[in-house]
């Protein structure tokens, strides 16, 4: 790439005729660019409306998504900045009547529509010519999200904990004869396949007719991690043993196979168990339980399961 940059360099500082086209070339069509945005064209602008200072018992996600289209006489200069720096038209529905069943009229509010323009520029039309708002009142009520999830794990890992949802409940607005009805929402079906890593995805709630949410999507999270299998030997103890009373144990300590997640594994040692049979000599054999483990182990089992006693006069 060096290289070819330097002949291209070379190229424009030793070809003199190339370099005096190239510049005459680029003013040219500079000017020819400014030329152009200086007169004047006609161009229609989509101006969006917002509704604002609605009252509580009314609900912003009924509103409607109402645009102008604003016909102007207008330089291309203006229309290149009026395409970076995008107009909007914000209408107070209960100062404007609105909310009351009131007509928002064009011709009665070009001053405020002109405000968003420069003064030079001249408003030729504007449609459509008055805006209505039909919306009415609604109730509210919170229900819980149900995610509909299914996780499929690769082999050798496995969810730490329960899936967290944020928010786990959300607010519907609408007439209290749908309402009524509903008593938890659901989010789209979704599945995770080969899953070996946390799970962290926005999950987009199903729409339901008539009603409107706060929220439109849920944050869902299931922390996974590998799984480590080990097996260590544990001593075991005899609870509600007499003090003056021996007793043999055949075996005397026991295989305990448990599973753990691979972050704690290396702080797992064998004093963070106990294995324990109660003592109760009109019993053949005894079963070991284990009554003591870390919070993070699970899937453990005792072998053997069964221990055998003597009890010494």
């Amino acid at each position: 790439m060096n290289r070819r940059f330097r002949i291209f360099f070379k190229f424009l500082t030793t070809h003199n005729k190339f370099r005096s086209f190239l510049f005459f070339f680029l003013i040219s069509t500079l000017f020819w660019l400014l030329m152009q945005l200086s007169k004047n064209y006609e161009y229609t602008f989509k101006v969006p409306v917002t509704y604002v200072n609605l009252p509580d018992k009314y609900y912003k996600g009924f509103l409607p998504n109402d645009t102008l289209s604003v016909k102007m006489a207008i330089s291309g200069f203006k229309i290149l900045h009026y395409k970076l720096v995008k107009p909007s038209l914000t209408i107070d529905v209960q100062k404007s009547g609105l909310i009351q069943g009131k007509v928002w009229k064009v011709k009665a509010h070009l001053s405020q529509i002109r405000s968003e323009f420069d003064e030079i520029s001249r408003i030729l039309s504007v449609e459509p010519a008055q805006l209505s708002l039909h919306i009415k009142a609604v109730h509210k009520k919170q229900v819980p999200v149900e995610p509909l999830v299914i996780v499929n794990f690769k082999p050798g890992f496995k969810n730490k904990r329960d899936a967290e949802i944020k928010p786990d409940s959300i607010w519907l607005y609408g007439q209290p004869a749908i309402l009524d009805t509903i008593t938890q929402v659901e989010t789209k079906a979704y599945r995770f396949k080969e899953v070996d890593k946390t799970i962290d995805k926005s999950l987009k709630i199903k729409h339901i007719n008539g009603i409107k949410f706060n929220k439109t999507s849920v944050r869902y999270r299931l922390p996974v991690s590998e799984i480590i299998e080990d097996t260590i030997s544990l001593p075991v103890q005899i609870k509600g043993k007499p003090a003056k009373v021996k007793v043999l144990l055949f075996p005397g300590k026991v295989k305990l196979k448990f599973k753990v997640f691979k972050e704690t594994f290396k702080n797992i040692k064998s004093g963070d168990f106990r294995v324990e049979v109660v003592y109760r000599p009109e019993l053949k054999y005894w079963v070991p339980k284990l009554v003591k483990r870390p919070v993070d182990v699970f899937d453990f089992n005792i072998q053997p399961d069964k221990i055998t006693f003597l009890i010494k006069p």
